[in-house]
């Protein structure tokens, strides 16, 4: 009985203090930003302070130039309730404001139980914090809202985004190849949304891609600089309705911007567009908690679309987002992003084949990042369609080149916020065939149930993959009684291979740039040249004809590697030079048939070559003319190539390389040193 009166009285003390009447604190301080910091406009930080003696009370948030104010409240911290998921933090919720400032402060102030501040319990940091904001480059022309009729974009000119830029219903946004669009000034929100009905044809070539990227100058680019690209399609999508408002807080109240699905009457063959060719740099941002927009959004996109060829690099919340929809996507690329880099939610069920992921050992987002992360819907419903995405052919390179390494900051270390390298999860039906994915903190997760129960029933698969270099667990299933075994994935009919000991056992070429470039090619010797397989069992239908049928596992075939990212993607945005097509009209170029890298080598020489689709041939002679190496390739594509060339087991010396590509024939010198 006395344990029970006490616990009454607790009770009864936690019901007073969550309306002020108690427990209010006659002091707070604020831990974090403590002075000194350096942040960027508009990125996103986490405000903590000491939780002694302030439980469920609440704080307002305000920022300002001066230690003395004037304050202005944070909207989004005008009343944060110290309990739970904020005990002593808001977690990346403040944005820091597009002001360039050198003496920037955060005032902590209690709330009074009638919601006005209570003045003598505040806190600020103890030394000013610097905000910086780049200075924007010089854009020729200005991209304002609304696009309502069809507009030309030529690569003459660099176009800025004025804030939010909609394409309306029967608009047409259409780009030349080479064009170049940055984001409105750092801090300041921006991103282009193409509205249920209205177009983007972007459609550059290998050799000028059309970027999109952030308005600040080479070496200052960062990611968040602007908002994304964002798709809104008239296909299905399993919200309640048919349709849905993007993230982000850019939808209206209408029903009409920034809505997507095709509400009681779907098509899902629904055309917004092309994008090929394309870069997105530097997008995505955080415009309030749990508010983001991704760097690429694709609401109830139809298969009519057709997207290929675009590369996501420095994404600030997901690469590649897709709430339902059907569209397909081919050689696609996320570079480095911040959360996740194949996300798909509320009955997404379109295809990919030919993805390339590449992952930063500190960059990881507060929400753990992984390569894929497939919901059906936050509640995990059965709410039709469910999302049933089918991915083939990819190669992801994740964050731990050692399983060895340890979390945390610094050499042989990587954030701790990776954790599985797939989480399919609330009911989900995502399968993955024909893939390498390597060196990540866990493996896969089936979380749920119906996502169980779906593995267990065939129609959810993940078939003839090659994993190497998983730290801990390499399987993860959740629940008291789970619908699989704990050893489901060795299934032998899965036909997948797992070798958890190194990342290196994969057999890239270079997977992590450690030679100054990043080659995700395999290497001759690599065990999965000719194991893929598009046969198809259960209701996954990964012999659609979508697909096509290569013998290779991963999104690079072997021995002569078409290099589909090459010329156009672009792995050191950072620093890259843009510039209008005209401004390099006058330089004079001559064209270089072949490029072979390293030279000198010590074993391995790579030769890269474009050709328009005939014969290239090439053949290998040493100083005194004995032929040594010879390679012939008929019936190829018109596309970029690299052919490896093992000289390991030659002695030092100079050799002669003589090719023949498209009828064009030369001679190259080649540099063994041992």
């Amino acid at each position: 009985m006395k344990r029970t009166k006490i616990t009454f009285l607790a009770i009864a003390i936690s019901i007073l203090a969550s309306v002020g009447i108690v427990g209010q604190p006659t002091t707070v301080r604020l831990i974090y930003p403590n002075g000194g910091e350096k942040f960027r406009a508009g990125s996103s930080v986490s405000i903590r302070w000491d939780t002694t003696g302030t439980y469920r009370s609440r704080f307002a948030f305000q920022f300002g130039t001066s230690a003395n104010g004037p304050w202005t409240t944070i909207p989004n911290l005008a009343n944060v309730l110290d309990s739970g998921r904020t005990r002593g933090i808001v977690e990346g919720g403040w944005r820091v404001p597009a002001v360039r400032t050198q003496t920037g402060y955060i005032r902590i102030v209690l709330l009074n139980p009638d919601g006005s501040f209570n003045e003598n319990v505040t806190d600020i940091n103890d030394a000013p914090f610097e905000i910086e904001q780049p200075a924007p480059i010089k854009p020729d022309s200005i991209l304002r809202t609304p696009i309502t009729s069809r507009v030309k974009l030529t690569s003459k000119k660099i176009y800025a985004l004025d804030g939010y830029v909609f394409v309306d219903s029967l608009g047409v946004l259409e780009i030349e190849p080479g064009t170049v669009i940055i984001g409105d000034t750092v801090g300041q929100n921006s991103a282009l949304c193409i509205n249920r009905g209205g177009k983007i044809l972007a459609v550059g070539t290998r050799e000028n891609p059309i970027v999109f990227t952030s308005s600040a100058p080479p070496g200052q680019r960062r990611a968040g600089d602007w908002g994304g690209i964002l798709i809104c399609g008239l296909a299905s999508t399993n919200h309640p309705g048919g349709e849905a408002a993007l993230e982000g807080g850019i939808a209206d109240a209408n029903r009409v911007r920034g809505w997507f699905g095709g509400r009681n009457n779907p098509n899902d063959d629904d055309n917004s567009g092309i994008l090929r060719y394309v870069r997105i740099e530097f997008a995505g941002i955080a415009a309030a908690p749990n508010q983001e927009l991704n760097s690429l959004t694709l609401g109830a996109v139809g298969r009519g679309t057709q997207i290929d060829h675009v590369m996501v690099s420095y994404a600030n919340d997901d690469s590649f987002e897709w709430f339902g929809g059907t569209v397909n996507a081919k050689y696609i690329i996320a570079y480095k992003g911040l959360d996740d880099d194949f996300d798909g939610d509320n009955g997404f069920s379109g295809k990919v084949q030919f993805a390339l992921s590449i992952r930063d050992p500190q960059f990881a987002d507060v929400s753990q990042s992984h390569v894929f992360e497939f919901d059906n819907d936050a509640s995990g419903s059965y709410n039709q369609p469910l999302t049933s995405a089918v991915f083939s052919n990819i190669t992801a390179i994740g964050p731990i080149k050692d399983t060895s390494w340890t979390s945390g900051v610094g050499p042989n270390k990587f954030n701790s916020r990776y954790t599985s390298m797939v989480q399919i999860r609330r009911n989900a039906r995502l399968s993955i065939f024909n893939s390498v994915m390597l060196g990540w903190p866990r493996g896969l997760e089936i979380l749920s149930t119906g996502s169980q129960l779906a593995a267990a029933n065939d129609s959810l698969q993940i078939k003839n993959n090659f994993i190497y270099g998983i730290k801990t667990a390499l399987f993860v299933v959740d629940g008291q009684n789970p619908g699989i075994p704990s050893d489901w994935l060795l299934n032998p009919n899965f036909g997948n291979y797992v070798d958890l000991a190194s990342p290196y056992n994969a057999q890239l070429q270079d997977p992590f740039g450690e030679n100054g470039t990043i080659i995700p090619a395999p290497k001759s010797t690599a065990p999965y040249l000719n194991a893929a397989s598009f046969q198809k069992t259960g209701s996954v239908p990964i012999d659609d004809p979508f697909f096509e049928k290569v013998n290779y596992v991963g999104a690079f075939s072997p021995n002569l590697i078409e290099r589909w990212d090459l010329p156009w993607a672009e792995y050191d945005p950072i620093n890259a030079q843009y510039y209008p097509s005209s401004a390099g009209d006058e330089v004079p170029t001559s064209e270089q048939i072949i490029t072979i890298s390293p030279n000198p080598t010590s074993d391995v020489i790579r030769i890269l070559f474009k050709t328009s689709g005939n014969i290239a041939s090439f053949k290998l002679y040493d100083g005194v003319g004995n032929l040594l190496y010879e390679f012939t390739e008929r019936n190829l594509k018109d596309s970029y190539y690299e052919l490896p060339i093992d000289l390991s087991h030659l002695s030092s010396g100079v050799y002669y390389l003589q090719f023949s590509v498209d009828g064009r024939i030369g001679v190259e010198k080649v540099v063994l040193n041992k």
